[in-house]
C-alpha cells in the first residue's frame, strides 16, 4: 500500500474505491466480498444497524468503515435505532425513510448517543473501524449533526468520508472539517457505471490529492429485488466494476491505489 505522508508531499493523485452498505442483505454482502477479494475496491463500510451486519463481518473481516445511519431509504426495508431515542423514529416505527425527515427531527444529544452506540456495536461484532461515514449523507442536512459527526471522529481518532454539501447555505463543510484537523478527500464521487462518465474518463480528470469513489454493488437474487428499491442499479454496478477494472485504470494513469487503513495509519 502507498504511504499517505509520502504521497501528500509529492502532490500526486490518489484514489480510494469504497464499497458501501455492507450489512443490508446477503446480495450486498456477497457482492462486497467479491469486489474486495478481486481487488476492485480498497475498502468497505458497514451498516451496523442493518439485519445482515453480523454476516457482513463474517464475510469481510474486521477492517471496515462504520456507516452511521439515521434513516432507512428503502420502503420495504426497515432499520431501527440501537438506543432509546424518540426523536430518531419515523412514522412507520423505525428510522424515517427520508434523510431530510430524519435530520429535521433528530435531537443532536440523542444522535451522539446513537452514533456512539452504533460504533460500539460494530466493535462488539469484531470490527476494527477504519473510517466513519454518514449513511445517505444525513449529517449534511444540519450543522449540528455534522458537528456530532466530527466530534465522534475525533473521539475515536478515525478519518471521515466527507463529500457532503449543505444545499441552500454558504457553509463550507470541507473547510470546517479541515480546520479541525480532519482528512477530507478532494473529491467524492458516487459511481454506478450506468451512463455518465466511465471510470477511464473519471480517472483522467481526478484532481491532485485523494479522491474517493463510492460504489454500491450487489449480487442478483430474489431477496435483493424484494427488499431494495435500487436492486437493478446495484447489480449493474457489480458488472460495471468488473468490466472497468479500476485498479488497472488507476495504474495506467499513475494514480496511487489507497486504502482507508493507509489514512488511519497516517
Amino acid at each position: 500500500m502507498s504511504d499517505l505522508a509520502a504521497f501528500s508531499r509529492t502532490e500526486r493523485r490518489g484514489v480510494l474505491v469504497s464499497a458501501s452498505d455492507a450489512g443490508l442483505c446477503y446480495g450486498v454482502n456477497e457482492a462486497v466480498r467479491q469486489v474486495r477479494d478481486e481487488g476492485l475496491v480498497t475498502g468497505a463500510s458497514l451498516l451496523v444497524v442493518a439485519p445482515f451486519a453480523r454476516d457482513a463481518v463474517r464475510r469481510l473481516g474486521p477492517k471496515l468503515g462504520v456507516q452511521l445511519a439515521l434513516n432507512a431509504e428503502h420502503e420495504m426495508f426497515e432499520m431501527r435505532p440501537v438506543t432509546y431515542a424518540p426523536s430518531l423514529f419515523g412514522g412507520r416505527g423505525g428510522f424515517p425513510v427520508e434523510a431530510a425527515d430524519a435530520a429535521e427531527h433528530a435531537d443532536p444529544e440523542e444522535v451522539i448517543r446513537e452514533f456512539r452506540a452504533q460504533i460500539e456495536r460494530a466493535k462488539l461484532l469484531g470490527v476494527v473501524p477504519t473510517f466513519l461515514a454518514s449513511h445517505d449523507d444525513v449529517v449534511a442536512r444540519h450543522l449540528a449533526l455534522f458537528d456530532v459527526f466530527l466530534e465522534l471522529a475525533e473521539e475515536y481518532q478515525l478519518p471521515i468520508r466527507h463529500g457532503y454539501t449543505f444545499a441552500g447555505t454558504s457553509l463550507d463543510a470541507a473547510r470546517l472539517a479541515r480546520e479541525r484537523g480532519h482528512f477530507v478527500a478532494e473529491r467524492t464521487v458516487n459511481w454506478t457505471g450506468l451512463g455518465g462518465e466511465s471510470l477511464e474518463e473519471l480517472f483522467e480528470q481526478l484532481p491532485e490529492g485523494v479522491t474517493e469513489i463510492i460504489v454500491s454493488p450487489a449480487v442478483a437474487g430474489d431477496e435483493l429485488s424484494a427488499v431494495l428499491s435500487d436492486a437493478e442499479r446495484r447489480v449493474a454496478t457489480l458488472a460495471a466494476l468488473r468490466a472497468a477494472q479500476p485498479r488497472v485504470v488507476a495504474q495506467r494513469h499513475g494514480i496511487a491505489w489507497l486504502s482507508w487503513d493507509d489514512l488511519h495509519a497516517s
